[in-house]
């Protein structure tokens, strides 16, 4: 009777044995995100406003809608300036003529950045650009693909001379 009741003791302890084996590990993931914004255009970097008669020289001619996009992880502003006083010339009146950037109007034709527009868009839409940064969206939604998009009116009357006049703006996407 002994050696059966040893026997029976050895099968019950390899049993339990394998049940009861375990090992773990624990690991804690830190995500350490930064502010991130960006904007880019989405339509062509450059705009061509052309004039060929004297009504439009006096009431202005309006560009094609402009379009650019804003990536942020927060909440953004968007400002936009010229990034001159005046218009460079190229042509061949000498001395070149003094184009003031204050002939060249913006208005907003669509905004999808949950953002507020500008009072100094004011009733007509249109703000004139000027080297100074200007708000003109606030508050505007986090998020990816906000998109707004503008259009460009210069009315340069009938006081300079033919030539390529050219003025660079600068939109800037900010997280305040």
């Amino acid at each position: 009777m002994k050696r059966t009741i040893t026997i029976l003791l050895l099968s019950v302890a390899t049993i339990s044995y394998g049940q009861n084996t375990s090992s773990s590990a624990r690991q804690s993931i830190e995500l350490d995100l930064s502010p991130v914004i960006q904007i880019n255009t989405i339509t062509a970097e450059d705009v061509s406003i052309a004039f060929s008669n004297a009504n439009q020289y006096a009431n202005g001619v309006q560009s094609t809608n402009q379009e650019f996009k804003v990536s942020s992880n927060e909440k953004f502003v968007v400002s936009v300036k010229t990034d001159a006083t005046n218009f460079s010339y190229s042509g061949s009146t000498l001395p070149a003529p003094v184009m003031p950037v204050n002939i060249l109007k913006l208005a907003l034709t669509s905004n999808n950045t949950g953002g507020n527009v500008s009072s100094q868009l004011g009733s007509s839409n249109y703000m004139t650009l000027s080297s100074t940064p200007t708000n003109i969206l606030t508050d505007c939604d986090n998020g990816a693909a906000k998109t707004f998009a503008i259009n460009y009116k210069a009315t340069p009357g009938n006081a300079y001379p033919a030539g390529i006049y050219t003025v660079g703006v600068v939109y800037t996407a900010t997280q305040p």
